[in-house]
Order: structure tokens, then C-alpha cells, then sequence
């Protein structure tokens, strides 16, 4: 997992995960992934995973680049980098009531424990704009219709 966060939850809840973490800006990582999933849509860290994936590789994008952000990228050397390196590059998006009641099942099974510590700031349904505002440590904001 890739983070601007140095501190704070998200660390040890990617560890919990068995998953390794990473902050700072992707193209200076030693990092080669076999599997690498972005979800920022944002160009330089496309561009970074590009450049990051291991020979036979995947590169899954979910996130969308705004309109209008560019990138200049040499579409020939990255056709030969990803042919000759067997790799594999495709875009998703999750949005239909197969993927939510899949999504629904995987959570029934997994750790309760786990899950709680993602829920890091719950917010009354009167306050609800508090829930937009990104604080400090902030991993998943929920508004709590019952409080």
C-alpha cells in the first residue's frame, strides 16, 4: 500500500492485512509489484504504477483522471516496455448490485476487529458536514443516522 500518511492507523491496518507500506512519491520507490491496483486517478501516480510493475505484472486502474489532466507519455516505449515484460494493464470500475452484494458477503467474513479500527471518526446526522472535512487520521467517516 502506497500512503501520503506516515502516521496515524492506516500503517498498522495495511500490516493487519499482511500487506507492505509505502509513503512517498511512487517513482522513487525500489518497488517492483506483481500485482499493483490504483486508485487515485491522479497522472503522476499512474504513471509512477507504470513504471513500478514487476515483469508479468498487473497494473489494475480504478481510479478516473479528472478531465483536462495530461500526461506526456511515449506510447511506443511503453507498448514495447509492457509486451516485451508480459504485462497486463486494464481499467475497472465496481458498480452494479452483483459487485455491491459480493462486496456485502466478503465483509460478513471478515475480521469484525479489523473493520472497526477503518471506522475512525463517526459523525451525527445533524453534523453531517463534519463528515466531509479530511482531519488528520482520518481512514473511513461515517454519519451515524442513530446517534
Amino acid at each position: 500500500m502506497l500512503d501520503r500518511n506516515t502516521t496515524g492507523p492506516k500503517p498498522e491496518l495495511a500490516r493487519g492485512l499482511g500487506a507492505n507500506y509505502y509513503t512517498g512519491d511512487i517513482g522513487t520507490l525500489d518497488l517492483q509489484a506483481n500485482i499493483l491496483i490504483e486508485c487515485t486517478g491522479a497522472v503522476p501516480v499512474i504513471t509512477g504504477a507504470l513504471q513500478r510493475v514487476a515483469p508479468s505484472g498487473i497494473v489494475c486502474l480504478v481510479g478516473v483522471t479528472p478531465a483536462g489532466r495530461l500526461a506526456e507519455i511515449d506510447v511506443g516505449a511503453w507498448n514495447r516496455t509492457i509486451v516485451l515484460n508480459n504485462q497486463v494493464v486494464f481499467g475497472t470500475v465496481n458498480g452494479n448490485r452483483l459487485h455491491y452484494e459480493t462486496a456485502a458477503r466478503a465483509l460478513v467474513k471478515a475480521d469484525k476487529e479489523w473493520l472497526r479500527r477503518l471506522i475512525t471518526r463517526r459523525v451525527p446526522l445533524e453534523r453531517w458536514q463534519d463528515a466531509l472535512e479530511h482531519r488528520r487520521g482520518d481512514v473511513k467517516v461515517i454519519i451515524d443516522i442513530a446517534a
